[in-house]
């Protein structure tokens, strides 16, 4: 689980608006695997205690039916989620809604014949205020932009992690754990038997007025640098996943995936939107392997 940000308060006399965006291309695959979706943003009464719902997923590409998988996935938790009541908070929601997910698409794999051989990556993210809270499985990543400084917020379910922590065991050198074939297999997804591992918040995560998150596959974050991915961070917010899909196919990566890029802004008033636009690029943490580069 990873360590929240300072505890947030939703100020009710200060109407705030989710500003959203997003962008997506099918890449050079012969199938769109990947699935977004967002929950009512005209939901006023809903939002007043269930915050405003952004979800992607990533299909399993060298899975069956991973279109499947991730379509069930994000169906599955905005309408799990969509019956949260007032009693319950927003990360039991979240967990609820996530394990409902992943029941649903392994059922959908069992009626195909092919339980367990079908799966997608999730990550759902809730503004409710100031407030963040999130949800993940597999690789699919959540930044947070504040002031300039990008920085990945979810931990990611890879091979990578066992081999860091055998590192630091002293059981394997440096240099086997960055050129393991395996580095970026995933340890977790939504279409299991059962779910165990995830990642999430319990206390919320602050994200200041004017502020954004990035939700997205790997499809982006594994084509673009850090650096790259700043660059296209700069108008206005809602553009920001076209720039980031379009910046994405310029590279021309010979076996480019599927590229799903969502964006949520926080305003609670005109002009704000552009008080977190970028004027000095940074990231945080080390660019020495592709995960540690996004762990401060």
């Amino acid at each position: 689980m990873s360590n929240p940000r300072p505890k947030a308060r939703y100020n009710s006399q200060i109407p705030m608006r989710y500003l959203h965006g997003d962008a997506q291309h099918i890449g050079s695959r012969r199938h769109q695997q990947d699935f977004f979706g967002f929950s009512d943003p005209l939901g006023e009464a809903f939002q007043a205690h269930g915050g405003f719902l952004a979800v992607v997923c990533d299909g399993m590409g060298g899975m069956e039916h991973g279109d499947i998988a991730s379509q069930t996935a994000v169906r599955t938790v905005l309408d799990a989620y969509a019956r949260k009541t007032p009693e319950e908070s927003i990360p039991q929601a979240l967990e609820r809604s996530a394990h409902q997910a992943n029941e649903r698409v392994y059922a959908a794999a069992e009626s195909l014949g092919v339980a367990g051989s079908a799966g997608t990556t999730l990550v759902a993210a809730v503004l409710h205020g100031t407030s963040l809270y999130y949800i993940s499985v597999g690789d699919s990543a959540l930044f947070h932009l504040s002031r300039g400084r990008l920085r990945m917020v979810n931990r990611p379910h890879v091979y990578a992690n066992l081999l860091e922590q055998a590192v630091a065991n002293g059981a394997l050198s440096r240099e086997a754990a960055a050129n393991h074939p395996e580095r970026e297999a995933l340890t977790s997804f939504i279409g299991v038997q059962v779910l165990k591992e995830v990642d999430r918040n319990t206390e919320a995560f602050l994200v200041r007025d004017g502020e954004t998150i990035l939700l997205a596959t790997d499809g982006m974050f594994k084509t673009l640098d850090p650096g790259e991915m700043l660059s296209c961070l700069a108008g206005d917010p809602r553009s920001w996943p076209a720039a980031l899909v379009k910046r994405t196919l310029d590279k021309h990566a010979e076996m480019q995936d599927n590229v799903t890029v969502v964006s949520v802004t926080l305003q609670s008033g005109p002009g704000t939107i552009f008080d977190s636009a970028v004027q000095r690029h940074q990231t945080v943490g080390s660019r020495r392997g592709f995960w540690r580069r996004w762990r401060s």
